[in-house]
Order: C-alpha cells, then sequence, then structure tokens
C-alpha cells in the first residue's frame, strides 16, 4: 500500500511538472506568433509558424483554423477566408467564440459588398449574442455596436447613426477610433443627402485621422466637395 502511494505520488509530481512546462512553452508560442502578427505585421511569417510541429503541439485543428482567420483578414487573402469562415460554421464553439468569429466575417463581408451573406451573418451574430449570459452581454455589446454601424451605412444604406456616431467622436478620447466614428458620420450624412453635415464631419475626421492613409483622400473629398466618395471606405 505504501509503495503504491508512492509510485502514485511520484506520478502526480511528474505529471504537475510536465502540466506546467507544457503551459510554459504554449504561452510562450502565443506570445512569439502574436508579435509576429500584431506588432510586425508579418502574415506569412506567423501562418508558416501556425503550421509548425510546435504550433500543432500546442493548438488543436479548431484553434489553429480561428488563429488564422485575423493573419488571412491582414493579408486579403478572399479565398482563403471563405474557407476558414466555412471551416469556422461547422466547429462547435462557445457563443462568445462565435460572435468573435462572426464579427470578422460579417465586416469580410461588408468589405467585399457579399451584402446577402453579410446579412446571414448580421442575423447570426444576433442570435449568438443572445446565448450569452448578462455578465458576457456586458462584455461584448460594443462588439455588436461596432458591427452595427458598418452593417447599417453598407449593407442598409441608412444613415440614422449619424448624430451618434458624430457624439461618440467627441467623446472618444483614442485619435483614431475618434477619426473613424467620425468618418462613418460622415458616411451616415452622406445617405441622408445632409452635405453641410458630410463636410463637417469629414473636417473632424482629417484632424483625428492625419496620420493615417486616409488623411490624403480625406482632404480631397474636401477640397473637391465630392463627400459621396467616402462611402468607398467600408470600415
Amino acid at each position: 500500500m505504501g509503495n503504491r502511494l508512492l509510485v502514485f505520488g511520484v506520478l502526480l509530481i511528474i505529471g504537475i511538472v510536465l502540466y506546467v512546462a507544457w503551459m510554459f512553452f504554449a504561452q510562450r508560442q502565443v506570445m512569439y506568433m502574436s508579435l509576429l502578427l500584431y506588432r510586425q505585421g508579418d502574415a506569412d511569417r506567423y501562418l508558416e509558424e501556425l503550421n509548425s510541429l510546435s504550433s500543432r503541439l500546442f493548438f488543436n485543428k479548431k484553434l489553429r483554423t480561428l488563429m488564422a482567420i485575423d493573419a488571412n483578414l491582414i493579408k486579403g487573402d478572399k479565398e482563403q477566408l471563405n474557407k476558414l469562415f466555412e471551416r469556422a460554421a461547422a466547429y462547435r464553439l462557445s457563443s462568445s467564440d462565435r460572435v468573435l468569429v462572426l464579427q470578422k466575417e460579417l465586416l469580410f463581408r461588408i468589405a467585399q459588398e457579399e451584402d446577402e451573406k453579410a446579412t446571414e451573418s448580421y442575423a447570426a451574430i444576433h442570435k449568438a449574442y443572445d446565448k450569452l449570459t448578462d455578465k458576457q452581454k456586458e462584455k461584448y455589446s460594443e462588439i455588436l455596436r461596432e458591427v452595427e454601424y458598418p452593417y447599417t451605412i453598407h449593407v442598409m444604406h441608412d444613415g440614422k447613426y449619424a448624430s451618434e456616431l458624430m457624439e461618440r467622436g467627441d467623446t472618444i478620447t483614442d485619435v483614431v477610433p475618434a477619426g473613424v466614428c467620425y468618418l462613418r458620420a460622415a458616411q451616415s450624412y452622406c445617405l441622408k443627402d445632409d452635405k453641410d453635415r458630410a463636410e463637417r464631419a469629414l473636417n473632424h475626421a482629417a484632424k483625428k485621422l492625419k496620420d493615417t492613409t486616409y488623411y490624403p483622400d480625406i482632404q480631397k473629398m474636401i477640397q473637391t466637395r465630392n463627400f459621396n466618395d467616402v462611402l468607398k471606405y467600408k470600415i
């Protein structure tokens, strides 16, 4: 009996050590890959690493599929993204994970002007959101709002959130998110055929987005008064 307990104790210690080591190396792999994609913007190297032996050891096939989505969004690989979203739809995911995946798919469908598929994703994300707990709903409410604006503007062609977006731009302290709100407000005012307010929103956007690639085009729209050109930005 004593020997059995001793063997069990030794095996337990070995198991704990192996688990801690596995967790350490798994977290290190996640940090390294996050550095590749989100700091260096190297989507190709990230995808190579995702298919490496170490990643296959730490991440199952389902997780690797979900992890590949962001990299392919950065690359703009439409064919691969269609495959990834199709695979993700077939996986059993938690409602919170489903919301995150559908957010990315909805924005992708909007960017591709696939209105029918965007509408399907919009309905699906609301269905998944309704299954969340109250605490989760509070956590993910901003995601729902962030897909509501581009969907309403680019799929519904409705400018009803124009004033709300201007107010959000006025209150958000981060420069780029505030600029995006103003840009969306300008799009909304264009849909309402209110050129004066569209120009005002674009001027606000220009101040916030002067260090981004949007700035030259915004300035050109203001100078030429071709405000409807702002609708080409699927943001």
